[in-house]
């Protein structure tokens, strides 16, 4: 398995970003779900376990950045790369705190346990008065002073869409080193049984939160790259909106969960079906984009890349 089409379909949406910087918005939005899909399909994908938690990652993520940019000016351009690794860090430190507990239940039960993540997080912030509480991060002005206006508006549209497309790529190399090393053959048989998995020495717990982390790191750097960066503004009514949730779990699912391409195809489908609902539908994108899912859900269960991959197998090197 070589994912040599994932990785040339950011590539080339990078390219086009910086030479075509007057679309770049429209590109950092397309990647934005393509990257989201392949967040959530590390863990998901790879263990079954459903995690309803992902806004709180992408949450927090933002405020990293978010925070750096607007309580350390001084510090120029410099604080991009600090903010983005104060969200990171918080984002991972989130993980390991719910997933070391959370990920000793199964099923339903696990997502039952990560339904409140969100809300509390959110509420957190506000009630707590962090990070501007309900009021939020606005970030325009700092961004000026910090890196120069015309650099500061160069960030906010090509660099956002570079490193929103970044993320999805490093997802799809963390994607690939996990499934083709032991990890990958751990969850393979947890995901299977995973009684009969502990019962061959495989620890569970430790390789799902090796999932539940790597993928909620790439959702904080996804979030930094889309609100605080994109945006230049972190709401909590934003950030720790529900629907990315959803977004998330139906890009991955649409395009074939498990799968390296998968979210990719499910990204710009879902782009695709949600931006024309919206210039002729508007106010019925999560319905008819939701029908969309379910069927294609239920006559493709696999999604798009996994039916292919079963029906035509010399095409798994090619869409991994």
């Amino acid at each position: 398995m070589r994912p040599y089409i994932p990785l040339g379909a950011y590539l080339t949406l990078m390219g086009l970003a910086f030479a075509l910087p007057e679309y770049s918005k429209q590109i950092a939005s397309i990647a934005f779900y393509m990257a989201l899909g392949q967040a959530v399909n590390i863990f998901v994908g790879l263990t079954r376990y459903v995690n309803f938690g992902y806004a709180a990652f992408l949450g927090i993520g933002a405020y990293g950045l978010g925070a750096a940019i607007l309580y350390m000016p001084q510090l120029g351009i410099a604080t991009i790369p600090i903010g983005l690794a104060l969200g990171m860090g918080l984002a991972a430190l989130l993980a390991l705190t719910v997933g070391a507990i959370a990920l000793r239940l199964r099923g339903a039960y696990f997502a039952i346990a990560t339904i409140g993540l969100n809300e509390g997080i959110k509420h957190l912030i506000i009630g707590a008065n962090i990070w501007g509480g309900g009021a939020g991060l606005i970030l325009g002005s700092s961004m000026f002073k910090a890196y120069g206006r015309d650099l500061a508006l160069f960030l906010a549209n090509v660099g956002s869409a570079f490193l929103i497309l970044l993320t999805g790529l490093i997802s799809v190399l963390a994607m690939y080193f996990i499934q083709a090393g032991r990890a990958g053959y751990a969850l393979a048989a947890i995901r299977q049984d995973e009684d009969a998995a502990k019962v061959m020495g495989i620890n569970p717990t430790r390789y799902k939160l090796l999932a539940f982390v790597t993928s909620a790191v790439l959702s904080g750097l996804l979030g930094a790259a889309f609100f605080s960066l994109g945006n230049m503004q972190v709401f909590p009514e934003n950030v720790f909106f529900i629907d990315y949730i959803l977004d998330g779990l139906a890009v991955m699912f649409l395009g074939g969960a498990g799968t390296v391409t998968g979210p990719i195809v499910g990204g710009l489908i879902y782009y695709g079906a949600r931006y024309l609902v919206g210039i002729y539908l508007p106010g019925l994108q999560s319905l008819i984009t939701s029908l969309i899912v379910f069927f294609v859900m239920l006559f493709l269960p696999n999604g798009i890349v996994g039916t292919l991959n079963r029906r035509f197998e010399g095409l798994r090197t090619w869409l991994p």
